[in-house]
């Protein structure tokens, strides 16, 4: 080979061999950092919520988590990724995994000092709470909703509408184990904060007045649990129209109330508009719509409707709960 070749191919060979190095160092420099990592993940596993892609919105999540390990122990960060990933868990049936995470979070909070920590502590002793009375745990969740209710009238008050969302949860533990007049009192106590505020809180005050209603009909006395059952259907329909889910819940609960007292035509109708609502509104695999068709078939059951009674028993079945 012609030596000025032979050189100029080792100059230019050095050269490549120069940037093929750079290159290697910027990306190395460029690796993700973890916030941005951390950030990356969270975004994509949102996505993947939304779209119900569970399993890999979860892997998502729990990427996010480890990235958080780099972070401090008191970096609400932290926090979000496990409570994101508590109610995935929550969805799919992973109860022990979802109540880990809320763990987690709280143990974040607990470690921040500052106001709006409190709150977010709030929030999450909330979660966790709610979480639980669903489990019909609720020697575990009272508590938990009672420091949760305390932190919220440090902050805003007695009277305040994020204190009185508290109090109705309180209410509803209360109402479940059979402690209805206690029960009682903090529906009254979270409606009259709702009234205060007025139609801003509509929502909020018909779920009330429906566990008040529940509350009088479990006392037997069924004229004011009709009236309160009612009056939480008319306002509920000046909140979210006339086919919102909550109708579907409070009709199916007046309904209920009809099929105790033989009033078996009135709660048929009750029951057939709920199960429309939530079919339009949460689809054939709600667990609201799975609860109706169980009710409506015991209501046919008890009438001896056995065929139809079965046909709806089915039907819940195989919504999946």
């Amino acid at each position: 080979m012609n030596p000025r070749v032979s050189s100029f191919l080792a100059i230019l060979l050095s050269i490549c061999a120069i940037g093929c190095t750079n290159t290697v160092v910027e990306r190395s420099a460029r690796k993700t950092e973890p916030s941005d990592a951390f950030e990356q993940h969270m975004k994509r596993a949102a996505r993947f919520h939304r779209q119900n892609l569970i399993p890999t919105a979860n892997r998502h999540y729990t990427a996010a988590i480890r990235e958080a390990q780099a972070f401090a122990p008191d970096d609400p960060r932290r926090s979000l990724a496990h409570s994101q990933r508590a109610e995935l868990r929550l969805a799919i049936g992973d109860y022990e995994g979802a109540e880990s995470d809320y763990r987690a979070s709280i143990k974040v909070e607990r470690s921040r000092a500052r106001t709006a920590a409190s709150l977010d502590l709030s929030n999450v002793l909330n979660n966790l709470a709610v979480f639980l009375i669903d489990l019909d745990r609720i020697p575990e969740a009272v508590p938990l909703l009672q420091e949760a209710i305390r932190i919220r009238v440090e902050v805003y008050t007695e009277r305040h509408p994020a204190v009185a969302a508290l109090v109705q949860n309180l209410a509803d533990s209360q109402r479940r184990v059979g402690n209805f007049p206690v029960a009682e009192e903090l529906f009254v106590r979270a409606l009259s904060i709702y009234v205060y505020f007025g139609d801003e809180f509509f929502r909020e005050a018909s779920i009330a007045q429906n566990g008040l209603a529940l509350v009088f009909a479990a006392t037997d006395r069924p004229e004011e649990a009709e009236q309160i059952h009612t009056a939480a259907i008319r306002l509920s329909i000046k909140a979210g129209g006339e086919h919102n889910p909550d109708i579907g819940v409070f009709s199916r609960d007046l309904a209920n109330l009809y099929a105790q007292e033989g009033r078996t035509q009135e709660a048929e109708e009750l029951y057939q508009g709920s199960i429309t609502i939530f079919r339009d509104k949460l689809g054939e695999k709600s667990y609201q719509l799975s609860k109706t068709y169980r009710d409506y078939s015991k209501m046919l059951e008890s009438v001896g409707r056995r065929r139809e009674s079965a046909y709806f028993e089915a039907r819940a079945a195989a919504t999946g709960y």
